[in-house]
């Protein structure tokens, strides 16, 4: 259908914007090291959000003793051990009482954040970092409690990864010692420094507590970026994902996103951060039901791999965040590698996920740009948030965060074609039979999303 779009369509385009009749704001996907907002209700808070409040009113408390002088922002129900085996630094935050979904453990403030006018993809960007540091009058300071991140000792590291760090880093750490001649540096301290960096950095800076959470590929815990941080951030949250149990370890994830491969999730953490990942999701696999049939082992080279592919939705997704103008560029990309990863995965693979995701926000930027392409996005945007939300609920628990704002986008996705035209709804998606079903339908997600949201707020 196509023509210059009706007064009742272009007043449905604000069920892209924010629930503001609702007197609620959208809760947005969870993105580990990337910039997530919650905004703090004025609502009484729930259960979840009461003990939270109770746990971390003030931070009294030492939870790590060479990090005194720094403490977060504020801390949970959790406690640092430092007798884990098998993980990098034997240490690892446990909980401290039973904890539910929504329950905050940490807020933290950047301790050493990124430099400005250094481009994070260039491959001296940490030893930029550090230079940054060795300019300040606390430099020491800085450098000591840097030095309890892992690796504390450079022969932590796996021989391979410290071999490749020196070959990397060890000319320009010279440099840096000979730059600071003053300073009386020593060049695997500061080589230390600058590995340490490379092991515990997040999107915007190092977290210093943040970097004693142990990684898993699904974790019980998300990490984001508050609203009330401000415009510059630089502060970071820690949630409750699902339930936890007493003494149970709490997990982030250290990737972002988290939907990647289980090849390229190993390939990431092993190049970045020195270590095979064994959690549950890497021995389970990607996917439980078996690859199609027209899938072979023998790949004769002109079938794509699912890292291809991953390469082309690396680059679908950069188009989003820095050219949203070119959106149907990304959907283009998308629809193909939905096509293509058909052919040669199990249609319940996790990365899917990844696409639906990029379709999803790829039809929501053409649809807030009035398109006159109005019915085919609508369309899109339902079907892959309706199919995100499928495979969400078989790899996340149900009251994790990540399910809100998809809950959110298939309610307000059928509202929109509601509104657009109920029968092309109806005809889509035969699965509601009529206009009273897909309203109930509606309704009954945009409840499951505000029950999430309130969770978490």
């Amino acid at each position: 259908m196509s023509g210059k779009p009706s007064a009742t369509v272009q007043a449905a385009f604000g069920l892209f914007d924010d629930d503001s009749s609702d007197e609620e704001t959208a809760v947005p996907v969870v993105q580990p090291h990337e910039v997530v907002h919650i905004v703090s209700p004025s609502a009484a808070p729930s259960s979840a959000a009461k003990e939270t409040q109770e746990d971390t009113t003030q931070v009294t408390r030492s939870l790590y003793a060479p990090w005194d002088d720094v403490k977060p922002l504020a801390v949970g129900p959790i406690d640092l051990m430092t007798s884990f085996n098998g993980v990098g630094g034997s240490r690892g935050y446990v909980a401290t009482r039973d904890l539910q979904p929504g329950t905050q453990v940490l807020v933290e403030q950047v301790y050493v954040p990124w430099p400005s006018d250094v481009d994070t993809a260039d491959p001296e960007f940490f030893l930029a970092t550090m230079e940054s540091v060795l300019s300040r009058p606390d430099y020491a300071d800085i450098m000591d409690h840097l030095g309890h991140l892992y690796p504390e000792k450079l022969s932590e590291l796996p021989e391979q990864l410290l071999a490749a760090g020196r070959e990397k880093y060890g000319p320009q750490v010279d440099e840096l010692c000979k730059n600071f001649s003053e300073l009386a540096l020593v060049h695997d301290q500061v080589l230390q420094n600058v590995l340490a960096m490379q092991c515990n950095a997040f999107d915007s800076g190092v977290f210093l507590y943040n970097a004693m959470f142990n990684h898993d590929c699904n974790p019980n815990c998300v990490k984001f970026v508050p609203e009330d941080a401000g415009v510059e951030g630089g502060v970071s949250e820690v949630r409750v994902a699902r339930p936890i149990a007493k003494g149970e370890q709490l997990t982030i994830s250290y990737l972002y996103p988290r939907e990647q491969s289980r090849e390229n999730r190993q390939k990431n953490l092993w190049e970045q951060f020195g270590f095979e990942c064994s959690c549950e999701l890497c021995k389970r696999g990607d996917s439980v039901l078996p690859p199609p049939a027209s899938a072979t082992n023998d790949n004769d080279g002109t079938t794509p791999e699912m890292q291809d592919l991953e390469k082309v939705l690396v680059g679908a997704e950069e188009i989003i965040k820095t050219n949203p103008e070119s959106a149907a560029a990304a959907l283009s990309m998308a629809l193909e590698t939905l096509s293509d990863a058909l052919e040669i995965v199990a249609h319940d693979h996790l990365v899917f996920m990844r696409i639906h995701k990029l379709v999803a926000d790829s039809c929501d930027l053409l649809l807030r740009a009035k398109t006159e392409r109005v019915c085919e996005y609508s369309i899109l945007f339902l079907r892959s948030s309706y199919g995100l939300l499928e495979l969400q609920r078989t790899y996340l628990n149900p009251d994790h965060i990540d399910l809100a704002r998809t809950l959110n986008d298939v309610s307000q996705g059928i509202q929109l074609l509601l509104s657009y035209d109920p029968k092309v709804l109806l005809t889509e998606f035969p699965e509601w039979k009529d206009f009273r079903q897909a309203s109930v339908v509606e309704n009954e997600y945009r409840q499951q999303y505000r029950r999430l949201k309130r969770m978490y707020e």
